[in-house]
């Protein structure tokens, strides 16, 4: 048995089957019932002491005990795809229509079980019990699928959680590393004002909701422009606007749907009360009636510090200072990783897999694809990483 990252190597080849298999055939959040099987299957081959299954849905924890008595630590990867029709010509291009895994969790259902392998391998240097956590549904917003995995009561024990995300923003094998902040809460938001309708050459006779929805939109503008701290990051997004029924018609209703990011609580908050307040003046000056419904999804992802520092120094063990990257900003994107940092310790990192002269398609990209390479270098961080955890 060679070094941590030359055992990983080793399991390159075998670990491009595994992901290929899982490429081909993706399955949407709550749906995952062949990939969950697979999985399974592979950690019960392997030789972990315990496979759970069905947990909080078709998730799946595999347990490893070490050589000695110690804590607890979990590694966690998702393994549901998205919506999407594959565009890449590939030969292990998906072969469900309609479904992708455009947002990498192929790579890291794989990364894991490459992990599990690894830590099978030297279960004398595992001093405590290392829980590998494969979840369902991290796509399902806002319900997200690592509530069912905590509430499963199954990972009571763990102390803390690690886990990844391949990263097109960063080049193939950097690992982007991060205390605090890494990604966004993100909020789902959808307004319908109810207006009245009118012949469209007599607006007076009405109340315009197309007027009133473009007024809130433009309006809304200036909750982040005007009353986030500027060192903050907030967004609001609308990405729906549906109104009308002809072109000579003053529009009785408006449907606004959107999404608001953000980093911290406060500024949550404040944004939320600020959308219902605007609201309320638009509707009261106008005489027009509104429904907001606004939906909390996954909180702001925020990692420790200690935990950012350990696994940031398993990165360096294994890969050299160059390949360490310290993240300045944090992306808005969200991820429901973020649910197991509130309640537990941990840390969650980016794995770069920009090709140098490639286009970096982004994730939720119908040709978003990675480097296989970056298959050994998930595990044999997860795997390292559990270990100098249970050993500090």
């Amino acid at each position: 048995m060679g070094t941590m990252t030359e055992s990983a190597k080793a399991l390159l080849p075998e670990l491009i089957k595994i992901r290929r298999d899982f490429h081909e055939y993706p399955e949407l959040s709550g749906k995952e019932e062949e990939t969950a099987k697979k999985v399974a299957a592979y950690l019960k081959e392997m030789g972990c002491d315990q496979v759970i299954e069905h947990v909080g849905g078709h998730g799946v924890i595999g347990v490893i005990k070490g050589a000695s008595e110690g804590g607890v630590v979990a590694l966690r990867a998702d393994m549901d795809a998205l919506q999407i029709q594959e565009m890449n010509e590939t030969e292990y291009r998906s072969r469900n229509d309609g479904v992708m895994h455009a947002c990498g969790h192929d790579n890291h259902m794989t990364g894991l079980l490459g992990a599990a392998k690894l830590l099978l391998e030297r279960r004398d240097q595992i001093h405590g019990t290392v829980k590998l956590v494969l979840q369902p549904a991290e796509e399902l917003s806002p319900v997200g699928g690592s509530r069912g995995m905590l509430e499963s009561g199954y990972l009571d024990d763990a102390k803390a959680v690690y886990g990844l995300h391949v990263w097109p923003d960063l080049p193939h094998g950097k690992v982007g590393v991060k205390a605090g902040p890494l990604m966004a809460a993100t909020d789902h938001f959808t307004i319908t004002i109810h207006g009245k309708t009118a012949h469209g050459a007599k607006p007076d006779q009405g109340i315009d909701a197309v007027v009133l929805g473009a007024q809130f939109v433009m309006a809304a503008q200036s909750i982040v422009s005007r009353k986030v701290d500027p060192l903050d990051n907030a967004v609001v997004t609308f990405g729906i606007f549906n109104a009308g029924t002809r072109y000579n018609i003053i529009a009785g209703e408006c449907v606004l749907d959107g999404t608001v990011r953000t980093l911290n609580e406060n500024t949550r908050d404040m944004i939320e009360d600020s959308m219902r307040k605007l609201l309320d003046a638009i509707c009261l000056q106008s005489g027009a009636t509104a429904d907001i419904v606004y939906g909390r999804g996954y909180p702001a992802l925020v990692n420790h510090e200690r935990d950012a520092v350990l696994i940031k120094k398993t990165a360096v063990s294994l890969f050299g200072e160059e390949d360490v990257v310290d993240v300045k900003n944090p992306a808005m994107p969200a991820e429901d990783f973020s649910f197991y940092l509130r309640e537990k310790e941990g840390a969650f990192v980016w794995l770069g897999t920009a090709q140098e002269g490639k286009t970096p398609w982004p994730l939720h990209n119908s040709r978003f694809d990675v480097d296989e390479d970056i298959l050994w270098r998930g595990a044999a961080l997860l795997a390292q990483t559990a270990i100098d955890y249970l050993n500090a």
